[in-house]
Protein backbone atom coordinates (compact mmCIF):
# COMPACT_ATOMS: atom_id res chain seq x y z
CA UNK A 1 0.00 0.00 0.00
CA UNK A 2 1.09 3.66 -1.13
CA UNK A 3 2.31 6.02 1.88
CA UNK A 4 -0.47 7.93 3.29
CA UNK A 5 -0.39 11.60 1.73
CA UNK A 6 -1.61 13.62 4.65
CA UNK A 7 -1.39 12.18 8.74
CA UNK A 8 -3.32 13.85 10.92
CA UNK A 9 -1.97 12.91 14.62
CA UNK A 10 -3.60 13.82 18.00
CA UNK A 11 -5.28 17.18 16.67
CA UNK A 12 -6.74 19.50 19.28
CA UNK A 13 -8.28 22.54 18.47
CA UNK A 14 -10.42 25.16 20.90
CA UNK A 15 -11.75 28.17 21.57
CA UNK A 16 -11.62 30.37 24.19
CA UNK A 17 -15.04 32.20 24.98
CA UNK A 18 -16.33 33.91 27.54
CA UNK A 19 -18.33 30.99 29.02
CA UNK A 20 -15.20 28.20 29.16
CA UNK A 21 -12.80 26.64 26.89
CA UNK A 22 -14.26 24.41 24.00
CA UNK A 23 -12.65 21.83 22.53
CA UNK A 24 -13.62 21.45 19.05
CA UNK A 25 -11.52 18.87 17.82
CA UNK A 26 -10.39 16.50 20.66
CA UNK A 27 -7.49 14.33 20.27
CA UNK A 28 -8.12 13.34 16.45
CA UNK A 29 -5.86 11.30 14.07
CA UNK A 30 -6.38 9.75 10.50
CA UNK A 31 -4.52 9.02 7.36
CA UNK A 32 -5.66 10.00 3.63
CA UNK A 33 -4.01 8.07 0.78
CA UNK A 34 -3.21 9.15 -2.38
CA UNK A 35 -6.15 9.48 -4.62
CA UNK A 36 -8.75 8.29 -1.77
CA UNK A 37 -11.68 9.82 -1.51
CA UNK A 38 -12.76 9.73 2.52
CA UNK A 39 -15.84 10.72 4.23
CA UNK A 40 -15.75 12.92 7.95
CA UNK A 41 -19.52 12.62 8.70
CA UNK A 42 -21.19 14.04 11.83
CA UNK A 43 -24.17 16.25 13.52
CA UNK A 44 -23.43 20.07 13.02
CA UNK A 45 -21.21 20.98 15.81
CA UNK A 46 -19.43 17.71 15.99
CA UNK A 47 -16.30 19.14 14.60
CA UNK A 48 -15.96 18.09 11.04
CA UNK A 49 -15.08 21.38 9.58
CA UNK A 50 -12.97 22.58 12.34
CA UNK A 51 -10.76 19.95 11.71
CA UNK A 52 -10.66 20.88 7.91
CA UNK A 53 -10.09 24.72 9.12
CA UNK A 54 -7.13 23.08 11.13
CA UNK A 55 -5.06 20.97 8.43
CA UNK A 56 -4.92 24.06 6.83
CA UNK A 57 -4.20 26.32 9.60
CA UNK A 58 -7.34 28.28 8.57
CA UNK A 59 -9.22 28.21 12.19
CA UNK A 60 -10.53 31.77 13.04
CA UNK A 61 -10.05 33.31 16.22
CA UNK A 62 -10.37 33.24 19.59
CA UNK A 63 -10.04 29.40 18.17
CA UNK A 64 -6.29 27.66 18.66
CA UNK A 65 -4.65 24.61 17.47
CA UNK A 66 -3.08 23.68 20.66
CA UNK A 67 -1.76 20.63 19.92
CA UNK A 68 -1.09 17.46 17.32
CA UNK A 69 0.24 17.47 14.27
CA UNK A 70 -0.59 17.47 10.34
CA UNK A 71 2.18 15.99 8.44
CA UNK A 72 1.83 16.59 4.77
CA UNK A 73 4.39 14.52 2.56
CA UNK A 74 6.18 14.16 5.80
CA UNK A 75 6.35 17.85 7.13
CA UNK A 76 4.16 19.20 9.71
CA UNK A 77 2.30 21.68 8.78
CA UNK A 78 1.72 23.34 12.04
CA UNK A 79 5.42 23.88 12.60
CA UNK A 80 5.39 25.86 9.34
CA UNK A 81 5.71 29.61 9.03
CA UNK A 82 2.71 31.61 7.59
CA UNK A 83 4.35 31.81 4.60
CA UNK A 84 5.54 28.39 4.00
CA UNK A 85 1.78 27.24 4.68
CA UNK A 86 0.04 30.09 2.58
CA UNK A 87 2.35 28.82 -0.58
CA UNK A 88 1.10 25.28 0.72
CA UNK A 89 -2.68 26.03 0.71
CA UNK A 90 -4.69 26.40 -2.85
CA UNK A 91 -1.38 24.96 -4.70
CA UNK A 92 -1.68 21.29 -2.74
CA UNK A 93 -3.99 21.26 -0.57
CA UNK A 94 -7.27 23.37 -1.75
CA UNK A 95 -11.05 23.53 0.06
CA UNK A 96 -14.15 23.84 -1.55
CA UNK A 97 -16.17 25.84 1.38
CA UNK A 98 -20.21 25.20 1.99
CA UNK A 99 -21.60 28.29 0.47
CA UNK A 100 -19.83 30.05 -2.86
CA UNK A 101 -21.31 33.17 -2.35
CA UNK A 102 -19.66 34.41 0.25
CA UNK A 103 -16.93 32.65 -0.69
CA UNK A 104 -16.76 34.20 -3.93
CA UNK A 105 -15.75 38.07 -3.92
CA UNK A 106 -19.42 39.82 -5.41
CA UNK A 107 -17.62 42.34 -7.43
CA UNK A 108 -14.94 40.71 -8.85
CA UNK A 109 -15.60 38.70 -12.35
CA UNK A 110 -15.29 34.66 -11.68
CA UNK A 111 -12.79 33.90 -14.37
CA UNK A 112 -10.55 36.54 -12.66
CA UNK A 113 -11.06 35.00 -9.36
CA UNK A 114 -9.91 31.69 -10.66
CA UNK A 115 -6.77 33.10 -12.40
CA UNK A 116 -5.60 34.81 -9.38
CA UNK A 117 -5.36 31.26 -7.44
CA UNK A 118 -2.94 30.58 -10.35
CA UNK A 119 -0.92 33.95 -10.66
CA UNK A 120 -0.89 33.84 -6.66
CA UNK A 121 1.18 30.68 -6.67
CA UNK A 122 3.27 31.95 -10.12
CA UNK A 123 1.86 28.42 -11.67
CA UNK A 124 0.94 30.59 -14.98
CA UNK A 125 1.32 33.63 -16.96
CA UNK A 126 -1.86 35.72 -17.10
CA UNK A 127 -2.63 34.56 -20.49
CA UNK A 128 -1.86 30.86 -19.29
CA UNK A 129 -4.35 31.53 -16.55
CA UNK A 130 -6.98 32.41 -18.76
CA UNK A 131 -6.83 29.77 -21.15
CA UNK A 132 -6.68 27.31 -18.15
CA UNK A 133 -9.54 28.98 -16.37
CA UNK A 134 -11.99 28.25 -19.63
CA UNK A 135 -10.38 25.29 -19.74
CA UNK A 136 -10.86 23.87 -15.93
CA UNK A 137 -14.90 25.74 -16.00
CA UNK A 138 -15.41 23.49 -19.42
CA UNK A 139 -14.23 20.37 -17.15
CA UNK A 140 -16.72 21.51 -14.22
CA UNK A 141 -19.41 21.58 -17.18
CA UNK A 142 -19.80 25.23 -16.81
CA UNK A 143 -21.70 25.70 -20.73
CA UNK A 144 -20.36 28.36 -22.28
CA UNK A 145 -16.87 29.17 -20.13
CA UNK A 146 -15.64 31.87 -22.70
CA UNK A 147 -19.05 33.74 -21.76
CA UNK A 148 -19.13 32.57 -18.31
CA UNK A 149 -15.60 33.67 -17.59
CA UNK A 150 -16.46 37.82 -17.43
CA UNK A 151 -19.54 36.95 -15.29
CA UNK A 152 -19.60 38.39 -12.02
CA UNK A 153 -21.11 35.85 -9.23
CA UNK A 154 -24.65 37.24 -8.89
CA UNK A 155 -24.93 36.05 -12.82
CA UNK A 156 -24.18 32.43 -11.98
CA UNK A 157 -26.70 30.31 -10.72
CA UNK A 158 -25.93 28.46 -7.36
CA UNK A 159 -25.03 25.54 -8.62
CA UNK A 160 -22.82 27.35 -11.16
CA UNK A 161 -21.03 28.93 -8.71
CA UNK A 162 -20.56 25.98 -6.68
CA UNK A 163 -18.80 24.49 -9.83
CA UNK A 164 -16.91 27.82 -10.49
CA UNK A 165 -15.28 27.15 -6.33
CA UNK A 166 -14.54 23.36 -7.63
CA UNK A 167 -12.44 25.11 -10.49
CA UNK A 168 -11.14 27.49 -8.49
CA UNK A 169 -9.99 24.91 -6.09
CA UNK A 170 -8.69 22.50 -9.20
CA UNK A 171 -7.01 25.54 -10.71
CA UNK A 172 -3.34 24.62 -9.40
CA UNK A 173 -3.76 20.89 -9.66
CA UNK A 174 -3.59 20.33 -5.97
CA UNK A 175 -3.00 16.55 -4.18
CA UNK A 176 -6.12 16.96 -1.69
CA UNK A 177 -9.15 18.97 -2.08
CA UNK A 178 -10.84 19.48 1.00
CA UNK A 179 -14.78 19.71 0.28
CA UNK A 180 -16.89 20.92 3.34
CA UNK A 181 -20.42 20.46 2.62
CA UNK A 182 -20.15 21.29 -1.45
CA UNK A 183 -24.03 20.46 -1.94
CA UNK A 184 -25.30 22.67 0.90
CA UNK A 185 -28.36 25.05 -0.43
CA UNK A 186 -28.42 23.50 -3.46
CA UNK A 187 -31.20 21.82 -5.11
CA UNK A 188 -31.43 17.66 -5.22
CA UNK A 189 -31.14 17.33 -9.02
CA UNK A 190 -27.67 20.33 -8.33
CA UNK A 191 -26.47 17.64 -5.40
CA UNK A 192 -26.50 14.95 -7.19
CA UNK A 193 -25.00 16.37 -10.33
CA UNK A 194 -21.77 18.05 -7.92
CA UNK A 195 -21.30 15.18 -6.31
CA UNK A 196 -20.95 13.12 -10.11
CA UNK A 197 -18.44 16.07 -10.88
CA UNK A 198 -16.21 15.25 -7.31
CA UNK A 199 -16.40 11.63 -8.28
CA UNK A 200 -15.07 12.12 -11.82
CA UNK A 201 -12.52 14.04 -10.69
CA UNK A 202 -11.32 11.60 -7.81
CA UNK A 203 -11.26 8.81 -11.09
CA UNK A 204 -9.95 10.62 -13.48
CA UNK A 205 -7.42 13.19 -12.07
CA UNK A 206 -6.11 11.21 -8.76
CA UNK A 207 -7.17 13.81 -6.54
CA UNK A 208 -7.34 12.89 -3.60
CA UNK A 209 -10.66 14.01 -1.90
CA UNK A 210 -12.05 14.55 1.99
CA UNK A 211 -15.03 15.11 1.55
CA UNK A 212 -17.11 17.15 4.60
CA UNK A 213 -20.57 16.15 5.16
CA UNK A 214 -23.61 15.37 7.98
CA UNK A 215 -25.29 13.19 4.82
CA UNK A 216 -24.34 9.14 5.03
CA UNK A 217 -25.95 9.12 1.61
CA UNK A 218 -23.27 11.44 0.10
CA UNK A 219 -20.46 9.03 2.04
CA UNK A 220 -22.42 5.78 0.17
CA UNK A 221 -22.59 7.47 -2.84
CA UNK A 222 -18.54 9.09 -3.13
CA UNK A 223 -16.59 7.68 -0.73
CA UNK A 224 -14.33 4.99 0.10
CA UNK A 225 -13.93 5.11 3.34
CA UNK A 226 -15.29 7.02 6.40
CA UNK A 227 -14.94 8.72 9.82
CA UNK A 228 -17.86 9.53 12.31
CA UNK A 229 -17.32 12.27 14.30
CA UNK A 230 -19.35 12.86 17.56
CA UNK A 231 -18.77 15.79 19.86
CA UNK A 232 -15.22 16.74 18.19
CA UNK A 233 -14.14 13.00 18.63
CA UNK A 234 -14.23 9.84 16.29
CA UNK A 235 -15.75 7.23 17.24
CA UNK A 236 -15.82 5.34 14.45
CA UNK A 237 -13.67 4.61 10.91
CA UNK A 238 -13.23 2.02 8.11
CA UNK A 239 -14.16 0.79 4.69
CA UNK A 240 -17.83 2.74 3.83
CA UNK A 241 -19.36 -0.74 2.69
CA UNK A 242 -18.03 -2.41 5.67
CA UNK A 243 -19.40 -0.10 8.01
CA UNK A 244 -23.03 0.46 6.39
CA UNK A 245 -23.26 -3.42 6.40
CA UNK A 246 -21.91 -3.79 10.31
CA UNK A 247 -21.64 -0.32 12.44
CA UNK A 248 -19.50 -0.73 15.09
CA UNK A 249 -20.73 2.19 17.15
CA UNK A 250 -24.41 2.83 18.11
CA UNK A 251 -24.14 6.71 17.07
CA UNK A 252 -23.11 5.24 13.28
CA UNK A 253 -25.69 3.16 13.71
CA UNK A 254 -28.26 5.91 14.19
CA UNK A 255 -26.54 7.92 11.47
CA UNK A 256 -27.21 4.91 9.26
CA UNK A 257 -31.06 4.15 10.09
CA UNK A 258 -31.82 7.63 9.67
CA UNK A 259 -31.28 7.53 5.95
CA UNK A 260 -34.51 7.41 3.82
CA UNK A 261 -34.99 3.57 2.60
CA UNK A 262 -36.98 2.24 -0.65
CA UNK A 263 -37.52 -1.34 1.01
CA UNK A 264 -38.88 0.24 4.20
CA UNK A 265 -42.74 -0.30 5.00
CA UNK A 266 -44.96 2.47 3.90
CA UNK A 267 -46.10 2.78 7.22
CA UNK A 268 -42.70 2.87 9.08
CA UNK A 269 -41.23 5.91 10.18
CA UNK A 270 -38.04 7.57 9.61
CA UNK A 271 -36.47 7.50 13.15
CA UNK A 272 -34.12 10.27 14.42
CA UNK A 273 -31.85 10.27 16.96
CA UNK A 274 -33.45 11.31 20.19
CA UNK A 275 -31.37 14.33 22.30
CA UNK A 276 -29.10 16.61 21.10
CA UNK A 277 -25.42 16.79 21.07
CA UNK A 278 -23.96 17.67 24.35
CA UNK A 279 -22.36 20.91 25.39
CA UNK A 280 -18.95 20.98 24.23
CA UNK A 281 -18.23 23.65 27.50
CA UNK A 282 -19.10 20.58 29.77
CA UNK A 283 -19.33 17.45 27.70
CA UNK A 284 -20.60 14.49 29.55
CA UNK A 285 -18.75 12.17 31.15
CA UNK A 286 -17.57 8.93 30.20
CA UNK A 287 -18.66 7.83 26.37
CA UNK A 288 -19.58 11.39 25.47
CA UNK A 289 -22.27 9.73 23.19
CA UNK A 290 -23.94 8.10 25.83
CA UNK A 291 -27.08 10.49 27.03
CA UNK A 292 -28.21 9.15 23.57
CA UNK A 293 -27.54 5.67 23.26
CA UNK A 294 -30.23 3.13 23.35
CA UNK A 295 -27.36 0.71 24.24
CA UNK A 296 -25.51 1.84 26.80
CA UNK A 297 -23.92 0.18 30.00
CA UNK A 298 -22.70 1.50 33.12
CA UNK A 299 -19.12 1.71 32.13
CA UNK A 300 -20.47 4.22 29.23
CA UNK A 301 -21.02 6.57 32.12
CA UNK A 302 -17.70 6.78 33.99
CA UNK A 303 -14.94 5.60 31.73
CA UNK A 304 -14.26 7.00 27.73
CA UNK A 305 -14.15 4.67 25.37
CA UNK A 306 -10.70 3.77 23.27
CA UNK A 307 -10.97 4.04 19.90
CA UNK A 308 -10.02 0.45 19.03
CA UNK A 309 -9.50 -1.79 15.91
CA UNK A 310 -12.65 -3.98 16.19
CA UNK A 311 -12.77 -6.00 12.77
CA UNK A 312 -10.03 -5.95 10.18
CA UNK A 313 -9.56 -2.06 9.18
CA UNK A 314 -12.30 -1.02 11.31
CA UNK A 315 -12.09 1.08 14.53
CA UNK A 316 -14.78 1.90 16.98
CA UNK A 317 -14.74 3.74 20.50
CA UNK A 318 -17.69 2.06 22.23
CA UNK A 319 -17.50 -0.75 25.04
CA UNK A 320 -20.89 -2.29 23.51
CA UNK A 321 -20.25 -3.35 20.11
CA UNK A 322 -23.07 -3.41 17.90
CA UNK A 323 -22.55 -7.04 17.18
CA UNK A 324 -23.13 -7.76 21.11
CA UNK A 325 -25.93 -5.24 21.34
CA UNK A 326 -28.00 -7.14 18.52
CA UNK A 327 -27.11 -9.92 20.36
CA UNK A 328 -28.45 -9.05 23.88
CA UNK A 329 -31.50 -6.95 22.79
CA UNK A 330 -32.74 -9.54 20.21
CA UNK A 331 -32.28 -9.32 16.50
CA UNK A 332 -35.60 -8.91 16.07
CA UNK A 333 -35.68 -5.66 18.19
CA UNK A 334 -33.24 -3.73 15.81
CA UNK A 335 -33.29 -2.28 12.44
CA UNK A 336 -31.12 -4.13 10.08
CA UNK A 337 -29.20 -1.30 8.06
CA UNK A 338 -27.69 -3.81 6.00
CA UNK A 339 -28.30 -2.82 1.98
CA UNK A 340 -31.21 -5.19 0.42
CA UNK A 341 -32.28 -6.55 4.15
CA UNK A 342 -35.56 -6.46 5.71
CA UNK A 343 -36.54 -3.62 7.34
CA UNK A 344 -37.09 -4.97 10.91
CA UNK A 345 -39.12 -3.82 13.71
CA UNK A 346 -39.65 -1.75 16.64
CA UNK A 347 -36.28 -0.05 17.11
CA UNK A 348 -35.05 -0.32 21.19
CA UNK A 349 -36.30 2.86 22.41
CA UNK A 350 -39.87 2.73 21.05
CA UNK A 351 -40.65 -0.41 22.49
Amino acid sequence: MASPILQVRNLRTQFATDQGLVTAVDDVSFDLYPGESLGIVGESGSGKSVTALSILRLVPEPGRIVSGEVQFRGTDLLKMNDEEVRDIRGRDIAMIFQDPQSSLNPVLRTGYQIEEAMLAHKKATPKQARERTIELLRKVRIPAPERRVKDFPHQLSGGMRQRAMIAMGLANSPSILIADEPTTALDVTVQAQILELLADLNHDLGTAIIMITHNMGVVAGLCSRVIVMYAGQIVEQGPVEQIFESPQHPYTWSLIRSIPRVDALRHERLRSIEGIAPDLLRPPSGCRFHPRCPFRVEKCFTDPPPLIEVKPDQMSSCWVTMDRARKEMGADDLVDIRPGAGSGVHPPEAR
